[in-house]
This record gives structure tokens, sequence and C-alpha cells, in this order.
């Protein structure tokens, strides 16, 4: 059995995350007004700046005192609109929670009254986190000899800013002792997982923690080098017994190469021998944060999104040559073309729109509204559309809810409301039903598109919510305050969300967690979870050779992708779901990249966007040349179709 890399918590584990990377810790807090800057680089995402920042490894850690005004700046360093919103916080903290009705540029402030522990997210890009310790200067260890030092006051308990806000979070908690690794994870590069063998010859993975003194829930006093997490072994690579089909090609967000200042490349890795063959950075235009990708119907060029940026871009998939660099708008991140047109679709998360373009993104047009003019601006991630071109679902980030949109018309047919930090939607192959991820309420909402399809028991409902992590169930039973069972046996912090080609399961990755979830759509229940990897991403369905599908999973804070077999005795349910492989994504001799300079940092790390080729989802299968549908079985071919007729075109 592989082994998993989990951090067990136990009390006072929250404190172990904060301090654990600390050289030196400050004996007096910020005199002025503590600053972060926005910024496009891995890691430093949210940047501190002058009073109070404590180098920490991470760069996004600040100590100050009652009530200092903490500042963020959406300036030059980032190409896109941001917001600066409290993710978590002391319970009953003054000024909290702490949000913006959109996504902005320029500046915006808050005052940090009451002692604790404060992390803030951009609900664009929710792995942009900064961190806040107001300390009350006469908080003193008590329990080491000589006693007197500091002890950062961590706060009793804390506010997670979801619709589960009134669950009592103790700094003790092992749910929270979760969320702060997790901060310290994604801010320090450092602690990112390195599968490559000539950077970590070794093939392990540890966290040393030094002697420092915090408090916690109860006053209690932790000193915390006893809790130091010892080597262990990273799973191990290994390539799937059966090949793909085709291509995977995945954005690799955070990769950085020589003759650019801002990150990210795509990369493709072949099917069949389980090798990365290219690496496409654009060096030309700058591309800055590659985040989700779509192929146009005859797999010939690859839309490509720039998150922290503008643009959306398309190039060609056998040479990496850059085609178009289309201005649509603030941060772009999803994209998928229409079936019966080839039309593209790019979805605006630092806005209110859908982005309409012609095939080869010859012009802009139109824009789709996803909210109503009046309302507030929806910010819309990762939408889903129709297998006939008639429909388009997206998760709203910034309104908590989900907009179902007419295509031909470009009207609202229905809005619908969902768990707090709707990020990702995958809609069911006849378009009967679509699922959407909520962030951070680590549940899943089933929403019937017409009749009612969402499965509750004996019944169809309209809609249904699936917790992934407080459900209750042998899945989904988890104790935030002891961690009993274990988090292995659910999904935190949801992200992408796929329906398979023929409609049988769907395929979640978890983020804090480190969990892969599978739902069966026969029952809209969670039937099994596999272990991911650090910063667990993004999803997408590819053909296996032979017949049936292989799940694509990509992490952030990794180097591997993760191959799932999500049915490998092909009798239709997910319950057996199983991992097949796992796949290093750094380049070797034989990978060709259009940079001459190379790969200089975060080899194969950022993974995000997942894009198999062919696409073998209904409706877009059924349109390809006959070299991509030939090597597909009839099933592949038409999902749901009559299977004794189809054949290539």
């Amino acid at each position: 059995m592989k082994k998993r890399l989990i951090i067990q918590s136990s009390i006072g584990a929250v404190a172990l995350v904060v301090w654990s990377f600390l050289g030196t810790v400050p004996c007096s807090q910020a005199a002025g007004p503590v600053n972060f800057i926005s910024t496009d680089e891995p890691g430093s995402w949210f940047k501190c700046v002058g009073n109070g920042c404590v180098a920490a490894g991470t760069e996004s850690l600040a100590i100050v005192a009652p009530n200092t005004v903490v500042k963020i700046t959406a300036g030059r360093e980032t190409n896109t609109v941001h917001t600066f919103t409290s993710l978590v916080y002391p319970t009953g903290a003054k000024n909290m929670p702490f949000d913006q009705s959109k996504a902005f540029r320029g500046s915006r402030t808050v005052q940090l009254v009451d002692p604790g522990l404060y992390v803030f997210v951009c609900k664009l890009h929710p792995f942009m986190l900064a961190a806040t310790i107001v300390d009350n200067p006469e908080t003193v260890d008590t329990i080491s000899i000589p006693p007197g030092g500091p002890a950062y006051d961590l706060g009793e308990n804390l506010t997670l800013n979801n619709n589960l806000s009134a669950l009592p979070i103790p700094t003790t908690s092992n749910l929270a002792a979760r969320l702060l690794r997790t901060f310290f994870l994604i801010t320090n590069p450092a602690n990112y997982q390195d599968h490559n063998s000539a950077t970590n010859p070794s093939h392990t993975w540890s966290l040393p923690l030094p002697g420092v003194v915090v408090q916690a829930t109860g006053g209690a006093q932790l000193l915390l080098s006893a809790l130091s997490i010892p080597l262990q072994a990273l799973p191990a690579l290994s390539n799937p017994g059966t090949p793909g089909i085709g291509e995977v090609w995945i954005d690799l967000e955070y990769e950085k190469t020589g003759s650019k200042t801002k990150p990210g490349t795509a990369a493709v890795v072949d099917a069949n021998t389980w090798k990365v063959t290219r690496k496409v950075a654009l060096p030309s235009i700058n591309m800055n944060n590659p985040h989700n990708m779509w192929a146009s119907a005859d797999q010939s060029v690859i839309y490509q999104t720039q998150w922290f940026d503008t643009k959306l871009t398309s190039f060609n998939r056998t040479s990496g040559l850059l085609l178009q660099n289309v201005e649509v708008g603030e941060s772009p991140a999803h994209v998928m073309t229409r079936v019966d047109t080839d039309q593209v679709h790019v979805s605006l998360n630092g806005e209110n729109a859908m982005i309409e373009l012609n095939p080869l993104l010859a012009g802009i047009n139109r824009r789709i509204l996803t909210q109503h003019p009046s309302e507030k601006p929806a910010q819309p991630h990762a939408h889903w559309m129709s297998f006939d071109g008639q429909t388009m679902v997206t998760p709203n980030s910034n309104t908590a809810d989900s907009t179902e949109i007419d295509i031909p018309t470009g009207t609202i047919v229905a809005k619908t409301l969902t768990g707090t930090l709707p990020i990702a939607a995958g809609m069911m192959p006849d378009a009967s039903k679509y699922y959407v991820s909520n962030y951070l309420d680590s549940t899943i909402t089933c929403i019937s598109i017409g009749a009612n399809a969402c499965n509750d028991g004996a019944g169809k409902v309209a809609t249904k919510n699936i917790n992934l992590l407080l459900g209750g169930t042998s899945f989904a039973n988890y104790d935030h305050i002891d961690g009993s069972p274990d988090m292995s046996a659910a999904g935190a912090l949801p992200i992408q969300t796929p329906v398979s080609p023929h409609g049988k399961y769907v395929v979640t990755a978890n983020t804090l967690s480190g969990t892969i979830t599978i739902i069966d759509t026969s029952t809209d229940t969670l039937v099994a979870v596999l272990p991911c990897s650090a910063g667990c991403h993004g999803v997408n369905f590819g053909a296996k050779s032979g017949g049936g599908y292989y799940a694509y999973v990509s992490s952030k804070f990794s180097n591997d992708l993760i191959v799932v077999d999500p049915d490998p005795n092909n009798d239709g349910s997910g319950a057996d779901a199983a991992e097949v492989g796992r796949i290093l994504l750094t380049s070797d001799a034989n990978t060709a990249i259009d940079d001459p300079l190379g790969v200089t940092a975060f080899a194969g790390m950022g993974g995000q966007g997942v894009l198999p080729v062919p696409n073998v989802y209904n409706g877009w299968v059924q349109k390809l040349p006959f070299g991509f549908c030939n090597p597909l079985t009839v099933q592949q071919r038409n999902p749901l179709g009559n299977l004794s007729s189809v054949n290539c075109p």
C-alpha cells in the first residue's frame, strides 16, 4: 500500500503550524500599519512589506499589536484584480468578516482589534493567502525555564467564513491545525512536494519544528519541538498498466522559465508512454499563470486562459506555436467550446460575465451576463456547457449561487443558491443535472436542469447538498475537533468536479484533505475516497485504451499527475475506484520547450487545469476527426447513443 502524505494532528497542532517555519520570533509587534501587496508570484501572492512582517519561510505573515490597520494593495505587481476577504478570524472579532462587493485594483484597509489569528484569501484565486497574528503583549511564556519570554496569542476559537460558521473551531482543534498547515504549505514553496529524484534523491519529505511557545484555547501554552514530523516517504511514481489514448495537457501554473518574468507553462504527457513530451511557455507574450485549457473541435488548437491577467490565448497543439492572444477581461479562468458552433466561451472570474468568441478567437462575439445588471457581480469560475450547445452553468464565487444560461439567447434561466465560494461545475452528459463544488463549505450541490433529477433517498428533488466532510456516513464522518477517524475518508476544500463522459460518477479534487472523492450519480452519495497530493486541484476525463475512462488529477503544490481508474471492474460503479499511476511532470532531455533558457524554478509545480486530447465528453466526442475517433471503442465514441451504429466520421 502506498504511504499517505498527511500530517496527523493532535492537541496544539494549530500552534505547530503557525510557528513551524519561524526562525527568529519578534519580541514586539508592528508599530504602524501592516502592508500586503498582491503579486503574480508563486507563494508570495500576498506579500508582506514593511512593519510587522515575519521572516518565516513564508512572505505572507505578520505579527501586530491590537488595533493595527492592515492594508492590501493590488497594484503594478499583479496584472489583474483580486479580493482581500477574511477566511479565518477569532470568533466574535470586531470588523469581521471583512469583504469587498467586487474584485478590485488599488487598496483596501481593515483594522484588526482583537487578539488572535486572522487569515485572508482572494476569492478569485483562493490559494492567495495572508496571515496576521494580533498579539496581546501581556501574554508571556509560563512553561519555559526560565519563563517570561513571548507566548503568541492564537485566540480561543476561530470562525471559518462559510455557511458552517456556527461550527466552533477551537485553536487546538484538528481542523484549525489543518487549515493553518495549509497556509504554510501554500505560502512557502520550500514545502512543496518534490517527486523528482534529481532534486530529491531520497524521495522523502519532513517538517522540523522549533521550540516556540504559543497560547491557544483555554490559555493552554505549548512547546512545539516535540511535535516535529519525522522523515516520510513520498508516494511512489509508477505508470498505469493500461495505456491511455492520446495526450494529457496540464497547466503548470507556477513553473518558471528563463525568458519570462511571469510563471507558468502548459505541459503535455503522452498517454501511451507516460512521458512529458512538450512544454509551452509562450515567452513572446510572457504568458502569465496559465490556468485552464480546452481544444477546438478538430483538436488542432488549444485555448489557454491566463488567470492572473486579462488575456485568452491559443496555440497550435502539435507545434506549440502561438496563434492568438486576445484581451477578454479580468482574470479569465476557464474556457470551453460550444459543441454545435465551436465558438469559445471563457469565464471572467474578476467580473460578471462570460465572453463568447468566434472559433479560432477570430473576434469577440458577445458578453453574456451571469447576474442581472443591478445585482452584485458574480465572478464566475469553472463553468460547464451541455452536450447540445444549449445550456451553460456557472459557479459564482462572489454570490454563493449558480446561474443557468440559455446559450442561444444569452438569457438567465435560473439562479440557485449553493454553498460558500462555489468554484467549479460538472454536468451530466444528458444535461439533466449538474454539480457545483463549494470550496469553503466542503460540499457539492446537485442542481436539476428542468425536471427534478437529483437523488435523495427513494425520490428525485430539484437540489441536494452532498457534504464531503461532515456527512455522518462511513465517508465524510470527520470530527473537526479531535480529527477522528481521519480526514483521509473525507473531502475538504473541493475544487474541480467533472462528471464522467457516460454519467456514472463525479470525481472531485479536494485541496485541504489531500483526497479525491467519488460520487455515484445514481444515488448522489459519496462512495469512495482516494489519496491525492498537496494542493489537489484539477480533474478531467480521458479515454482508456480498450474502453472506459481515466480521471487525471493535478495538484498545485506537487509535481506529479495522478491517474485514477474510477471503475476498474467495469461494473458502472465508482465504489472500487483506484489510483493506477503517478507521473512526474518535470522535463527531461527529450522534452521540447519553446523557451531557450528552459525551466528555472518550480519544476513541474502548480498543476491546475487538465485537458485530455481527444475530448471524449458526450457531444464533443461525436465531432472528432477520424484520426482521433478511430482508437476509441464504440461506447467511447457515443457514451449515451445507439452503440451498434456509431462509426467515425
